[in-house]
């Protein structure tokens, strides 16, 4: 495989890293075949990355994946094209403290954009924002440089500088120090787009204008940075999708039909690129106005925002009554986080499908973080055997009551959430099926036309 990457980081959040990738997505790809991944367990970017680059965008997140999994994703992102780009997650060095799934404390900077680059041997490129910043943002980006002689940091990106005064400060005080100054943004160089609670509005909710900002970013981003340098540091990527293994397959190809668009668009491609390798044939639905196929033997509801579309999900009567039919014949049914809300008696004002007891609203409080879910009973889906998996939670939703169906763990707190059953699996969790290799087979397994039994 002669396809190369790199990795771009941030000295913090909100340093502008997401503009950063996504110009040089636009860019880069006038020039490359171009790919792209995002580190860690977030849906927004990837989403944005793939309307750059009309291609899936894959996450590489050594919490939910495991080692191999970031490679394995990583793999897939460097299918067919020449450049992959990694965006990197909050600061470089910045990650989680949640013990394994076997209960060994977490290593320092576990899923941290470090973490990754250590991982893949891709090189860094540090996007640093200078606006009150002079000489001694050379002190920061010596840090950076030398705090883990595994990461290798190859030069950095200057984010809102202020003058040519300021500029010529920052560039001399970088070359004492011998890091490469790969690019450099004035202040209000870079287009905005409105954002909201989860983030960046969603390419899906907003085509148009995210056409135009991706469109912008790329001009920028050709203007301000060394593209053709930039390429030339990006490091080789000797990893294949068939070293990482085959999963079983099941025959037949049962149908997995799963929810998508503006409403539930939190979707990682690999999960359904899985279901598809393990024998699924996966579809997809609308949930403000589709129904679930009926020969569909497993339903995957996704998160996202139905609460911006709770009137649309309410008034889909046929939606409704056949998640309460599959319910109550034990059909497989999977629901996280923005899919949860689905299965209760109301969300905010508007009535969903009363098939659990609970009634949801949204606060202004963030709930956010790894946990690792072991279900309260012995078979149940994903949590099959009373395994334990490491999931993800980011919402401002909350429910009531919360359930008590998955045990959660993280390194400071233990509780019970979520409902679980032999044939239902729903909460405010997001799983990666890269978490364990059998997980995809055992959806697909339980969609199969044989029939799922909860005997």
């Amino acid at each position: 495989m002669s396809t190369r990457g790199l990795i771009i980081a941030g000295t913090a959040s909100g340093v502008g890293k997401t503009s950063v990738t996504l110009g040089l997505l636009a860019a880069l790809g006038e020039r490359v075949r171009i790919g792209s991944a995002k580190v860690g367990p977030d849906y927004i970017d990837p989403h944005l990355h793939a309307f750059a680059t009309k291609r899936a965008s894959y996450n590489l997140d050594p919490v939910l994946t495991g080692p191999s999994g970031v490679k394995a994703s990583l793999a897939r992102a460097a299918r067919q094209v020449d450049l992959v780009v990694v965006e990197g997650v909050m600061g470089l060095f910045d990650g989680t403290d949640l013990p394994s799934v076997d209960g060994t404390p977490a290593q320092p900077s576990l899923g941290s954009t470090a973490q990754v680059a250590q991982l893949t041997g891709l090189p860094v490129v540090l996007v640093m924002d200078c606006a009150h910043l002079s000489q001694s943002a050379a002190a920061v980006a010596l840090g950076y440089r030398s705090l883990d002689p595994d990461v290798h940091v190859v030069g950095i990106i200057l984010n809102h500088l202020k003058s040519a005064a300021h500029e010529a400060f920052v560039r001399e005080a970088m070359a004492a120090i011998g890091v490469e100054v790969l690019g450099v943004i004035p202040h209000g160089g870079l287009p905005t787009r409105d954002s909201r609670h989860l983030g960046l509005l969603t390419a899906e909710e907003a085509p148009t204008s995210t056409r135009e900002w991706i469109t912008a970013l790329g001009s920028a981003i050709r203007t301000h940075l060394e593209l053709e340098r930039i390429i030339s540091l990006a490091e080789r990527i000797d990893i294949d999708v068939a070293d990482t293994g085959e999963a079983a397959t099941v025959a037949g190809h049962p149908i997995i039909a799963y929810s998508k668009g503006p409403a539930a668009s939190f979707i990682y491609p690999e999960n359904l690129e899985l279901l598809r390798e393990a024998g699924g044939d996966t579809v997809g639905f609308d949930p403000r106005y589709d129904s679930i196929p009926a020969e569909a033997g497993l339903i995957w509801l996704h998160g996202g925002y139905p609460e911006n579309y709770r009137e649309e999900i309410a008034s889909n009567q046929p939606l409704l009554d056949t998640l309460r039919k599959s319910v109550a014949m034990q059909r497989p049914l999977v629901a996280e986080c923005g899919g949860h809300l689905l299965l209760g008696d109301r969300l905010e004002d508007s009535q969903m499908a009363g098939i659990l007891p609970f009634n949801s609203t949204i606060s202004p409080r963030l709930t956010l973080g790894y946990r690792n879910a072991r279900s309260t009973t012995s078979t149940s889906l994903l949590l099959s055997g009373r395994r334990t998996i490491p999931a993800h939670e980011f919402h401002y939703a909350t429910s009531t009551p919360q359930g008590d169906g998955i045990d959660l763990q993280t390194a400071r707190a233990r509780w019970r959430a979520g409902y679980a059953s032999c044939s239902l699996l729903s909460s405010y969790l997001h799983w990666h099926l890269g978490a364990d290799p059998g997980l995809a087979f055992a959806l697909v397994s339980a969609a199969s036309s044989t029939g799922y039994s909860c005997e």
